[in-house]
């Protein structure tokens, strides 16, 4: 929550509060109000139906509004490098989990394809942490067309899939990079694959085959910035 309200307070409609913990929350309200948003003192069994069934609150809950999406041609007129696509990807935990890992790596920009993908929702914002925030985000209707147009603006596109003949650890990354994610069962569709430049795997020590798609793009994305980061310091 403090995350979200240091880098968007004004998306919050209502900061819903636990009657008695006004005190506690004190700057969250603060943050709130300035931004022009509603404050609401509420008792426990309000705070539980905002919150919804099994979620832990901590006494606090925001009302936050509608997602924007950007603007896909806008997007990619800023040449966002790397640029994430997802498509496939259903659980909105695991989109979630995406977002606060694509964040942590560097990463400012992700494309989601607006069919079979989960899109934005409450639950894929609680578990980005905050990340969603910071992140430009916009919705594509052909996931294919989306990747022929990136190539044509000097993207190369790597989908990442354990069958993959490229290694991440030797992928490439000093050109303009697309990685694409691919949903938690079927992974990347095969029309997909053919569209993009190279297949990319992470190499696995133990018997599981395949790593949750979170996991396998927190890898890659942080394997990408720490190379490129080693390159502009000329390191070998």
């Amino acid at each position: 929550m403090r995350e979200l309200l240091a880098a968007a307070p004004a998306v919050v409609r209502t900061l819903n509060i636990r009657r008695g913990d006004e005190r506690r929350f004190a700057r969250e309200v603060e943050q709130v109000r300035a931004a022009r948003g509603a404050v609401a003192v509420v008792d426990d069994a309000a705070l539980e139906r905002l919150a919804g069934r099994g979620a832990r609150h901590q006494g606090i809950v925001a009302t936050i509004s509608h997602f924007h999406y950007a603007d896909l041609d806008e997007l990619i007129q800023q040449r966002p490098d790397p640029l994430v696509v997802i498509d496939g990807v259903t659980d909105p935990r695991n989109l979630g989990a995406l977002m606060r890992s694509a964040e942590g790596a560097g990463v400012r920009a992700l494309v989601i394809a607006r069919d079979r993908t989960v899109a934005v929702t409450p639950a894929a914002v609680k578990t980005s942490a905050g990340a969603w925030a910071h992140l430009s985000i916009a919705q594509c209707g052909n996931v294919v067309r989306t990747l022929e147009q990136l190539k044509e603006r000097g993207y190369w596109v790597a989908a990442l899939a354990p069958q993959g003949t490229v290694s991440i650890y030797d992928l490439d990354v000093t050109r303009p990079l697309v990685l694409v994610l691919g949903s938690e069962d079927q992974g990347v569709r095969p029309l997909v694959r053919k569209t993009s430049d190279f297949i990319v795997n992470i190499p696995m020590r133990g018997r599981v085959a395949s790593l949750n798609v979170s996991v396998a793009a927190a890898i890659a994305l942080f394997e990408v910035a720490r190379r490129r980061g080693l390159a502009s310091r000329g390191t070998p």
